[in-house]
């Protein structure tokens, strides 16, 4: 079994690898250097353009409107590429999801549960699971509402194991949110944690899952501001994250050697 340790380390190795991946896939199928070039072109005709109309010089309007007409083929097709790029990027994104999702340690102790309608309360399910505490700390607890295999919404809440302390998992929410409760906040070992919620109109099922309180997450030195967040919470965000910074620092490095070729030396 992969150790959580182990996992850190796969994840963040895969979201270089996959950083790689892209850029070599884009300087396979794009050519930089004529992108802006030709976009720098497009972008100066149009400011000779509203020039040229302010002053309502009609013949150079003419023939700016000429040299577009020349340019939007070339352009239309690196819009193309650029789109045949993207599609490419995402299917090696998803390619490398799933070992990310796959492999993840943290999903063997999660519990799922049913809900069950109360015919007392008009739209009330509620439903239980054991609160098998490890250790203290917070667990994320979520319930998805059904219409026949159609999902209605998914909403979440927090419980505690022993004592009401520590870094909170991100919350859970798609679709109709609906109200959400638990008999209380605070479980001890084994105590079995009730969970109830308003469901949507049409809902006929009602599955509920928690996290054990266990999950990816990453601390952080310091605190976002806005987001005010103190830690990364799940295995894409951090893969997203380290994909984001090593690109910049790849695309840096990239850019400092390629200034220092000299010129005529072949890309």
């Amino acid at each position: 079994m992969i150790t959580t340790e182990n996992y850190f380390w796969i994840v963040t190795i895969l979201a270089l690898f996959y950083t790689v991946a892209v850029r070599l896939i884009q300087m396979r199928l794009m050519d930089p250097e004529k992108s802006k070039e030709l976009q720098k072109r497009m972008n100066d005709l149009n400011k000779e353009y509203l020039s040229a109309l302010k002053s309502g010089n009609k013949k150079r309007m003419e023939s700016i409107q000429e040299e577009q007409n020349k340019l939007m083929p070339e352009f239309n097709k690196l819009m193309m590429g650029q789109l045949k790029v993207m599609g490419v990027v995402v299917v090696v994104f998803l390619a490398f999801m799933y070992p990310v999702n796959v492999l993840d340690p943290f999903v063997t102790d999660d519990q799922a549960f049913e809900l069950t309608s109360l015919s007392s309360v008009q739209g009330m399910w509620c439903g239980s699971f054991a609160a098998r505490c490890a250790s203290t700390g917070p667990w994320l607890v979520q319930v998805t509402a059904y219409s026949g295999t159609s999902e209605k919404g998914t909403n979440s809440t927090y419980i505690y194991c022993n004592q009401e302390a520590g870094i909170l998992p991100s919350p859970v929410m798609k679709g109709t949110l609906f109200p959400m409760t638990t008999d209380k906040k605070v479980y001890t070992q084994n105590e079995n944690a009730t969970v109830c919620i308003t469901a949507p109109d049409g809902t006929d099922r009602a599955v509920g899952k928690t996290d054990s309180g266990t999950w990816f997450m990453v601390p952080l030195p310091f605190t976002i501001p806005v987001l005010n967040a103190n830690a990364i919470n799940g295995a894409n965000v951090w893969f997203i994250v380290v994909s984001i910074i090593f690109g910049l620092i790849f695309s840096f490095v990239w850019g400092k050697v390629h200034k220092k070729k000299p010129k005529g030396e072949a890309k």
